[in-house]
């Protein structure tokens, strides 16, 4: 099973992206962070234990301060040893794949519009759990 985060700034959004991957019944863990720096400041200090970080984050786009992009940039400076996904959460539909697509398992990022609903999520998941597959190989 997996671990997912949400960021967003939207509490009631992050309330219904909870219940939604609960209900999708695919993570064993399930945190939101209604602030993206508490989030980062999170995996920053959970760098050296991987069971504490989460295998898929979804990323609100627009946050006041610290916003998505550059959680994203500064996320992508850390160095784990588990890889995490990250989804970019807006309700714009510009655009499909965030800034940088990387090749699976390497910081792979993908762009979803809001709202979330339990397809969009176990798409997600999916893929994560396929690329967690293909490194157990």
């Amino acid at each position: 099973m997996l671990q997912v985060f949400f960021i967003d700034d939207d509490k009631p959004t992050t309330i219904v992206n909870k219940r939604l991957a609960i209900r999708s019944k695919l993570f064993d863990r399930v945190e939101v962070f209604n602030h993206s720096t508490k989030a980062f400041d999170y995996i920053k200090e959970n760098l050296d234990i991987p069971e504490n970080l989460p295998d898929l984050i979804f990323l609100d786009v627009n946050m006041p301060a610290f916003n998505g992009w550059e959680f994203l940039e500064a996320f992508k400076k850390l160095e784990s040893s588990k890889k995490i996904h990250v989804v970019m959460l807006s309700t714009s539909d510009s655009g499909k794949i965030a800034t940088t697509s990387m090749s699976c398992c390497q910081d792979l990022s993908f762009y979803e519009t809001k709202p979330l609903n339990v397809d969009k999520i176990k798409k997600h998941a999916t893929r994560v759990s396929n690329c967690l597959n293909n490194l157990d190989r």
